[in-house]
């Protein structure tokens, strides 16, 4: 009897400590990619919670895959046009990022006021009472464009990338009637063919070059 009590103690003794080995290679596993993470950072151009790309500082194009289980830090949401950092183990062999895992996301941007209009734009421009949108409003942005290609309709919501020009007609050299800013939030009621999208700007119908909205 005695003999078993002393093989259950040690039994446990042994069990006890490959439990606290299991918790504890976690956070030696952690700190060992803490001391060997590089860091960036740039713009955020596209992220679709898989895969992010980002323009750094000096103007290189870079995207990262499988950021799926990557922690983001950031402040009312993470958008394009945020500065961000990105830790990450890896190395990166000019625009391969093949070999790059990223760990951390992390922007101080606060998009609180960028997320309210996108809010109020989710509706589309105002609603009534009873849902529906006035004759108005419903009709903005619904023109066909001059140039006859053809537009697939859609009413959702995207973000300028950057700044761009918005034009009366969907291509190159035509009209500009103003200007969109980086971080803006605009209604897109159409998907041309040539790669343009229908806008509703300022209470008209303006065309957009697709590279510079993220839906």
């Amino acid at each position: 009897m005695r003999k078993f009590l002393l093989l259950l103690m040690t039994l446990s003794i042994f069990l006890s400590f490959s439990a606290c080995g299991g918790r504890n290679s976690r956070e030696e596993e952690e700190a060992e990619l803490d001391a060997v993470s590089s860091s960036m950072t740039g713009t955020l151009t596209r992220y679709t919670g898989s895969e992010i790309s980002i323009e750094t500082d000096d103007g290189q194009e870079l995207s990262f895959e499988d950021c799926s289980s990557t922690e983001v830090e950031c402040v009312n949401g993470i958008i394009p046009g945020n500065e961000v950092t990105l830790i990450y183990v890896g190395g990166i062999d000019g625009t391969d990022t093949s070999n790059v895992r990223v760990r951390r996301i992390i922007t101080e941007d606060d998009n609180s006021s960028i997320m309210a209009l996108a809010e109020k734009a989710r509706d589309g421009i105002s609603r009534s009472e009873d849902g529906t949108y006035s004759e108005e409003e419903a009709g903005a942005g619904q023109d066909l464009p001059d140039s006859g290609v053809e537009v697939e309709s859609t009413r959702q919501t995207a973000y300028v990338v950057s700044s761009v020009n918005v034009r009366a007609d969907a291509q190159n050299g035509s009209e500009v009637l103003g200007i969109l800013d980086s971080g803006d939030s605009v209604t897109v009621t159409g998907i041309c063919a040539n790669g343009w999208y229908r806008v509703v700007y300022e209470g008209q119908t303006g065309y957009v070059w697709g590279d510079y909205l993220s839906l």
